[in-house]
């Protein structure tokens, strides 16, 4: 049973044959794609608050040292990564930030909104105005805090990280599995192309991973709205000295996903915790958000690659690398693609009228959009 399946109403059903079945993958059993792709996306940590004190996360900032952005300063992040030729603007903030945090709560409060979801709508509606399209990636979301937000997103995310409970979790406020898949299966009901993951090396086992993966594909075959699966391995810094998965362990945990998921899911590692390189083999397709402007800032130790080590990295797999949107191409209105993929689940439309306008928009915005569908935007940097 998933710790907090039954709380959050979680119906999964994992079967041990499923189980048994993707421990014995190994990276023969899969195939290498034949591209990968990547994002420019603009960092925003909107605040370092967060309800949870994981012990592997640099992310966090105590009560009383937790900063919050002003629209100034978001306005103005916003517009280097518009600048740079980005077209995601990735929010980011820890779980519940007001709830825990009193002078955050106050500050919301003192810029005119009731909580921070309200504040996040503002700051994806200026990403727009400012020519990015929001990927916000906020933790757990009940399904009104989604709604809030979901019409100015082009994609949303939460790491569901595993199923199992783990001690890095641990304290007065862990993190509740069962939550993490609702707030999964909120973005399904509500039709947000959705990216989720699973962290390696924080104490779960290799059945664990199995199931967390089973978990996600369940959500996926029920709504059709998960666009990527991240496998991150946990990475040493200054909270977390548990050590970082070795190369085998990350393949075989690649592996798995690549042969759990359906072949529209594309499986990611963040090239700059992962040696990208030695999974390329594995059926990883995508390198995920790399930023030209900012730092990784739940990551800060570990610097982006440029996008000429993505190209090495491409080079190494011997495949083309591509750029592409926040959004994945299969859940654009057929009119804007570039092909005809197919495979787009049947659940009705996948952008908000908001989000749409953005990609038709006859600016220098929408033109960027629309170079990258066309495959015409990759420029070293």
């Amino acid at each position: 049973m998933i710790p907090g399946a039954d709380e959050y109403d979680i119906d999964v059903s994992i079967v041990d044959a499923a189980v048994e079945e993707l421990l014995s993958v190994t990276p023969d059993d899969v195939s290498p794609a034949d591209e990968l792709s990547f994002c420019r996306n603009v960092f925003v940590p909107l605040t370092t608050a967060c309800r949870y004190t994981c012990t592997y996360c640099t992310y966090f900032d105590p009560p009383g040292e937790a900063t919050l952005m002003s629209t100034p300063e978001v306005r103005e992040t916003l517009r280097q990564g518009a600048d740079a030729g980005c077209t995601e603007a990735l929010f980011t903030f820890g779980d519940d930030p007001d709830d825990r945090y009193e002078a955050v709560h106050a500050r919301l409060d003192e810029w005119g909104h009731d909580s921070i979801h309200d504040y996040l709508r503002e700051v994806c509606e200026i990403a727009l105005e400012e020519g990015l399209l929001p990927h916000a990636n906020p933790g757990d979301q009940t399904r009104e805090e989604m709604a809030t937000v979901a019409d100015v997103n082009a994609s949303m995310g939460v790491m569901l990280e595993t199923t199992a409970e783990v001690q890095a979790h641990g304290g007065p406020r862990a993190k509740n599995p069962g939550q993490r898949l609702n707030t999964i299966r909120n973005a399904g009901e509500l039709g947000v192309p959705f990216t989720t993951g699973i962290l390696v090396g924080v104490g779960e086992d290799w059945t664990d991973r199995a199931e967390s993966l089973l978990a996600v594909r369940e959500m996926h075959e029920r709504y059709g709205h998960v666009q990527e699966i991240i496998v991150q391995p946990v990475v040493e810094n200054e909270r977390w000295r548990g050590g970082t998965p070795d190369v085998e362990t990350l393949r075989r945990a690649v592996a798995m996903a690549r042969y759990c998921l359906p072949d529209e899911v594309s499986i990611q590692v963040p090239p700059n915790l992962a040696p990208a390189r030695d999974v390329v083999d594995c059926g990883i397709d995508d390198l995920g958000g790399v930023s030209p402007v900012t730092d990784d800032h739940i990551n800060p130790d570990y610097e982006w690659p440029a996008l000429r080590e993505l190209e090495a990295v491409a080079e190494h797999a011997g495949v083309p690398l591509a750029e592409r949107l926040p959004v994945y191409e299969r859940y654009l209105p057929a009119d804007l693609r570039s092909d005809d993929l197919g495979g787009v689940p049947a659940s009705g439309e996948w952008v908000s009228d908001r989000i749409r306008a953005a990609l038709d928009a006859d600016d220098p915005a929408g033109e960027r959009y629309r170079a990258v569908l066309a495959g015409a935007s990759l420029a070293a940097d």
